[in-house]
């Protein structure tokens, strides 16, 4: 079997994270339609016209949906025997460079974090941030596109609570985190929520929880309810589209979970706005490239 060629990948990470700066995904821009539909407030119904005609006009004319491209961050899941023998990283970093300098019109946005020093190419020390997942039972490696921006960024939180605060502490934590964020996100948002393992995980499951089509509720009973009553308490807080008032604060609280320490609880909170900009792309074995659309069942 021959090795995947490193214009290949660069290629592929390319184009999946155009998608993920310029398209809004099927489940959120079914989720905005279906939202408009409901929504009561004349100003919240106002300003999901101008969020749908946005996400449409984005997609037609290949434009960032956003001018806060963020700080590139994927999610790769792969398996060990993937014919890939070159350095991922450095297709990565190339590919952001390439972009950012050559290829598409998208602000360099990152920088070091004390002394602000900026590459201009939207790479820097572990940036792009790269996840990755060993999955022994799969064929391609898969590329999951996130734009993590400053401007709902900032107001995601994390904190590690005794095990006794429970289900009802989890709540409060994820309302009191929306409602201080109010308008400043963007909503109507799209919630990450993590709960359990060590510090860097939590932290870990709320961002790509963010990334779980958000018609797709948690496997799990529990969790699944769990998310209906988070999404159903932020709604009814009106602070609205855009913070302008409204039915529609959050379209969605998507939840994970790990396994965690028997005395401790964390939970972190991952705020998107409401494009909740991602995208998905496959690389299999023998070098064809699939970017992934909504009829995948997985995306």
């Amino acid at each position: 079997m021959e090795s995947i060629q490193p214009e290949v990948l660069r290629s592929a990470i390319k184009e999946v994270w155009i998608r993920a700066l310029t398209e809004v995904q099927p489940d959120v821009l079914n989720a905005l339609v279906k939202a408009r539909a409901e929504e009561t407030n004349p100003r919240g119904q106002q300003y999901l016209d101008i969020l749908i005609e946005n996400a449409k006009k984005a997609k037609e004319n290949r434009i960032v949906i956003c001018q806060d491209t963020g700080v590139p961050t994927f999610f790769v899941k792969t398996s060990l025997s993937f014919p890939f023998t070159g350095d991922i990283r450095a297709e990565f970093d190339g590919a952001l460079r390439d972009l950012t300098k050559k290829e598409f019109p998208m602000r360099p946005m990152v920088v070091h974090p004390l002394t602000r020093k900026d590459r201009g190419d939207n790479t820097a020390a572990n940036v792009p941030l790269i996840h990755v997942e060993l999955d022994n039972s799969i064929d391609y490696m898969e590329i999951k596109a996130m734009p993590k921006g400053a401007g709902c960024g900032t107001w995601s939180t994390l904190q590690i609570f005794p095990p006794h605060v429970g289900i009802e502490g989890v709540k409060k934590f994820v309302v009191d985190s929306v409602l201080r964020a109010g308008s400043n996100p963007c909503p109507p948002l799209i919630v990450g929520v993590g709960i359990g393992g060590p510090l860097e995980e939590v932290a870990r499951l709320a961002t790509e929880a963010t990334a779980r089509p958000i018609d797709q509720r948690h496997p799990e009973a529990d969790i699944a309810q769990l998310e209906e009553e988070l999404r159903a308490a932020l709604n009814m807080s009106q602070i609205g589209p855009m913070g302008m008032g409204g039915d529609t604060t959050a379209l969605a609280v998507n939840i994970e979970y790990s396994g965690t320490h028997r005395p401790w609880m964390p939970v972190a909170v991952n705020i998107n706005c409401w494009p909740g900009r991602k995208a998905v792309c496959r690389i299999y074995k023998d070098g064809t490239v699939k970017q992934m659309r909504k009829e995948d069942s997985h995306v």
